[in-house]
């Protein structure tokens, strides 16, 4: 995900990159009209699918842990 760390302001935000701390910038996206995120260190690009698809392995780990037990199994 991306990471926010606020600034001496209020609206003064950087954003900074979960795999290497770097400056994320917005990219804006005309063909399906989104921004995405890309890290100007590492090439790293977050988008809302990659978003999604991240919060959806998070729930399924956290389901794994809670009811299989350490993840010894997986869920089908």
């Amino acid at each position: 995900m991306v990471k926010v760390s606020k600034t001496n302001g209020a609206q003064d935000r950087v954003e900074r990159c979960h795999r290497c701390g770097g400056l994320m910038v917005p990219d804006l996206v005309l063909e399906i009209g989104s921004v995405d995120w890309h890290c100007v260190s590492c090439g790293d690009r977050i988008d809302p699918v990659i978003l999604g698809h991240r919060k959806q392995d998070r729930a399924r780990a956290e389901a794994e842990n809670q009811f299989v037990g350490h993840g010894k199994s997986r869920l089908n």
